[in-house]
C-alpha cells in the first residue's frame, strides 16, 4: 500500500498548527485549484473527533465526492481522518504535531490505495503518489504561511465559536473585538490588538471609495472599505473603541475627489503620519 510521508517546519505553536490543519475553511482555501467544497457533514469551522465532512472537488477533470471521518483525536499532537466513502479503495491520513525549538514540526503520513487491482497499483505508483504529494505539500505551505504571518491565531479565534453580541452586514462583534464574516477566510480581531488606523481613498474611475487599514500588533493588515455591508455600524463601533478619532475624518478624507488623502486616525505608539506610513507600509502607502 503506498504511503506518503511529509515533514513541514512551522514557526508557530502546536495548538495553532493543529487547529489550522483541521479547519474546513482553510482546507477549502488551500485547495482552490481543485474547487473543493464541503457539501455535507461539517461544512465550516473546526472539525472535531467523530465528525465527518463530505468534499466535492474536481481531480483529473472528473468531479468526485469523498466523505472522511475524524477517527483519532488528541489535541494538539495528533488526529486522523479516514475515508468513509469515495474514489479510493482505502485512504487514511495521520497528522502529527511536535513542539520543537523552532516552533512545530508537522508530520503527515498519508496511506492510500486506488481501486482496480493491478491497474490501480500501477496508477498509484506512477501517477497518484506524485499528484497527492504535490497536493499535500501545497496545502501545508498555505498552513505554514498563514500560521507564521500571525493570521493563524485570528482564523482560529473566529472558528472557536466566540460569543457573538451583534451581527451587522459583513461583521460580527464579540465582547472584545470583531469578525470579518464575508472575507475569504473568517478572522477575529481584538480591538486591543489594533495598533494603527489609516484612512484613505481609492480612485475607482467613476467614483471614489473611502477605505480603512487597521494594523495589529502582530503585523496583520485588515482592509475595510465603505462598500462593505455594515460599514456605518463598523464606524460607530470604531468610534466607541477609539474615542480620540476625529468626528469629521470621513469627510476630510473624501475631499477633494480623486486624491488618496492618506490620514493617520490612530496610532498607539504616537508616531507621525510619515513615521507610521514608513513602518506599516514599508515605505510610501500604495492603495
Amino acid at each position: 500500500m503506498p504511503v506518503i510521508k511529509l515533514e513541514t517546519l512551522v514557526s508557530a505553536d502546536p495548538e495553532t498548527c493543529f487547529d489550522l490543519s483541521r479547519s474546513i475553511d482553510l482546507h477549502r482555501f488551500s485547495t482552490v485549484q481543485t474547487g473543493e467544497r464541503a457539501i455535507a457533514g461539517k461544512t465550516s469551522g473546526l472539525i472535531e473527533a467523530g465528525e465527518t465532512v463530505t468534499w466535492q472537488a474536481r481531480h483529473f477533470g472528473v468531479r468526485q465526492k469523498l466523505t472522511s471521518k475524524i477517527t483519532a483525536y488528541q489535541r494538539p499532537v495528533h488526529f486522523r481522518d479516514e475515508q468513509q466513502r469515495g474514489a479510493f479503495r482505502f485512504m487514511k491520513h495521520d497528522h502529527y504535531f511536535s513542539a520543537v525549538e523552532a516552533g512545530t514540526l508537522i508530520k503527515d503520513v498519508f496511506e492510500f490505495q486506488s481501486p482496480l487491482g493491478v491497474l490501480g497499483r500501477l496508477t498509484d505508483a506512477i501517477i497518484m503518489r506524485r499528484y497527492l504529494t504535490r497536493f499535500l505539500t501545497k496545502r501545508n505551505r498555505v498552513i505554514k504561511d498563514i500560521a507564521e504571518s500571525g493570521m493563524g491565531a485570528c482564523l482560529v479565534a473566529a472558528e472557536r465559536n466566540p460569543y457573538i453580541l451583534e451581527r451587522a452586514g459583513a461583521f460580527s462583534y464579540t465582547h472584545d473585538g470583531f469578525i470579518q464574516e464575508e472575507a475569504l477566510l473568517r478572522a477575529c480581531y481584538a480591538w486591543a490588538d489594533v495598533e494603527t488606523i489609516f484612512a484613505y481613498k481609492q480612485d475607482l474611475l467613476t467614483t471614489d471609495e473611502v477605505c480603512l487599514d487597521l494594523f495589529t500588533r502582530n503585523g496583520m493588515r485588515v482592509f475595510i472599505s465603505e462598500s462593505c455591508s455594515g460599514w456605518d455600524r463598523f464606524l460607530q463601533k470604531l468610534s466607541e473603541q477609539f474615542p480620540s478619532l476625529s468626528e469629521g475624518w470621513e469627510w476630510e478624507v473624501a475631499q477633494p475627489p480623486f486624491k488618496t488623502n492618506l490620514a493617520l486616525l490612530f496610532d498607539r505608539r504616537g508616531r507621525t503620519l510619515t513615521q507610521a506610513e514608513t513602518d506599516c507600509y514599508g515605505g510610501a502607502h500604495k492603495p
